[in-house]
C-alpha cells in the first residue's frame, strides 16, 4: 500500500474535475471558502468551471488535469468537485505509475469510486471515498452533520496515528452480527460491480466490502449483488459494510420483492459475515471517511466500524 503524506495547515488543496460540471456555484463557493477558513490555500483545476456535453472537458483534458496535480509537488491533496456518469472515460488516459511516485490525498464520492477502485489496483494508492467540494465541503456551514463529516476528514487526513472506532451520527444497523478485519475495499455499488474482473479491480484478500447506492431499486440491487456473487466476489470478503440507500425504493415489482435486508442476507447466505447498514457514508447528509485499502475491524453486534492503521503518513 502507498499512502499520501498527511495534510498540514497552509498545505495546497487542488480541486478537481473528474466527471459531473457545476450544478450549484453557490455550494462551490461555500466549498471553497470552507477550505480556505481551515487554513488551506486551493487551486482550481482547468476544467472546473468549464462545461463540455454532461461534464467539464474532453476526457483528455480531464485526465491531465488529474495528473497535473498528482505531478505537482506543492499540491498536498485532490478533492473532486462532484461525482457523475462520465469519471470511468479517464480511466486508461492515467498514468498510475507516475500517481504511485506521487501519492496525494485524494476524495471523492459517487462516481468518483471508479477512481479509487482503480489507484488501489494500479498504483496500490489509499484514497478517501469521503467529501467532494459541492456537496461535502459545500454543505451548509452551520449544519451538524457537515461539521461531523468534515472534522472526521481532518482527523483521518492530517493525524498520523490511526482514527480508531469512527462515532455514529444516525443508527446503524446490525444485520449479521460477527467480528471482522479486513481491508476497506468498495464505495458506490455501480462503480463495484462496474470494474470487478477488470484490470481495474484491487485483488486483495480478506476484504471489509463497503458499499452504499442512490435511486437504484431493489431489484437492482439484487441483481448486481447476484452477479458479482455468482462471479467469486465474496470468496475474498470477511465482512460488509452498507451505507446509506437513499432513494431506493422498488417501484417496478412492488409487493413482490422482500425487504433489501432479506435480499442481502440471501445472496450472502452461503459466506455467514458480518454485516452494518445504514452506517453514515453515501449520497445523504453523512459522510464519514472510507479510505479504500485500508486496514479496518468491524464488530457487527456492537455496530462498531475502526480503523486500525492511518490512512497518512
Amino acid at each position: 500500500m502507498v499512502k499520501p503524506f498527511a495534510l498540514q495547515q497552509g498545505d495546497k488543496i487542488g480541486i478537481a474535475a473528474p466527471s459531473m460540471h457545476i450544478t450549484d456555484e453557490k455550494a462551490v463557493k461555500n466549498g471553497i471558502e470552507t477550505l480556505q477558513a481551515l487554513g488551506f490555500r486551493v487551486e482550481i483545476g482547468a476544467t472546473v468551471y468549464s462545461k463540455y456535453r454532461n461534464t467539464t472537458a474532453t476526457a483528455i483534458e480531464r485526465a491531465k488535469e488529474i495528473m497535473d496535480f498528482f505531478e505537482d509537488s506543492k499540491t498536498k491533496a485532490i478533492i473532486c468537485l462532484v461525482g457523475g456518469d462520465t469519471t470511468c472515460q479517464v480511466l486508461k488516459l492515467l498514468d498510475y505509475n507516475k500517481i504511485n511516485a506521487h501519492p496525494k490525498i485524494f476524495s471523492g464520492m459517487s462516481d468518483i469510486g471508479h477512481l479509487h477502485l482503480a489507484f488501489l489496483a494500479r498504483a496500490s494508492l489509499v484514497s478517501l471515498y469521503g467529501l467532494d467540494l459541492l456537496y461535502g465541503f459545500g454543505a451548509a456551514k452551520d449544519d451538524p452533520a457537515t461539521k461531523y463529516n468534515i472534522d472526521l476528514f481532518l482527523k483521518c487526513c492530517t493525524q498520523k496515528e490511526p482514527l480508531g472506532k469512527i462515532p455514529a451520527y444516525t443508527q446503524w444497523e446490525c444485520w449479521r452480527s460477527g467480528q471482522a478485519r479486513g481491508r476497506l475495499v468498495g464505495g458506490y455499488l455501480q462503480a463495484v460491480s462496474g470494474l470487478f474482473q477488470t484490470k481495474y479491480w484491487p485483488l486483495l484478500r480478506e476484504v471489509i466490502f463497503f458499499w452504499e447506492t442512490l435511486e437504484t431499486q431493489p431489484h437492482a440491487i439484487e441483481r448486481q449483488l447476484s452477479i458479482i456473487e455468482a462471479d467469486g466476489f465474496f470468496d475474498n470478503v470477511t465482512g460488509m459494510i452498507i451505507g446509506k440507500l437513499v432513494n431506493c425504493e422498488e417501484k417496478e415489482y412492488v409487493g413482490l420483492l422482500p425487504d433489501l435486508k432479506e435480499i442481502v442476507l440471501d445472496i450472502t447466505r452461503n459466506y455467514n459475515f458480518p454485516i452494518i447498514a445504514n452506517a453514515d457514508f453515501g449520497h445523504d447528509i453523512t459522510n464519514m471517511p472510507m479510505p479504500e485499502g485500508l486496514l479496518a475491524e468491524i464488530d457487527a453486534g456492537d455496530l462498531s466500524i475502526e480503523l486500525i492503521e492511518p490512512m497518512v503518513h
